[in-house]
């Protein structure tokens, strides 16, 4: 989806928690924002989030919104990744 809506080809590259760390931290944020997103990954890779949840819903009392229509509402969030 970040490819249809940025027009940008997009990959996936593996990389190994000690990578992940490496490729992160010289981005300036604090190692806790790092761990964050690091252990989001291991996550994500142990399966952790693959099921679909009712939080969203619950919490906002709103329906949870498909991931094309939220980059398309806000693209500030990805401009970044335009050349």
């Amino acid at each position: 989806m970040l490819a249809e809506v940025t027009g940008r080809a997009v990959s996936y590259r593996p990389q190994t928690v000690e990578q992940a760390w490496a490729t992160r931290r010289p981005s300036g944020h604090p190692d806790w924002e790092v761990e964050g997103w690091v252990t989001s990954y291991t996550a994500i890779a142990a399966g952790e989030m693959a099921r679909v949840s009712d939080v969203v819903p619950t919490l906002t009392a709103r329906p949870a919104r498909p991931l094309a229509e939220v980059l398309h509402a806000h693209p500030e969030d990805w401009a970044h990744l335009l050349p």
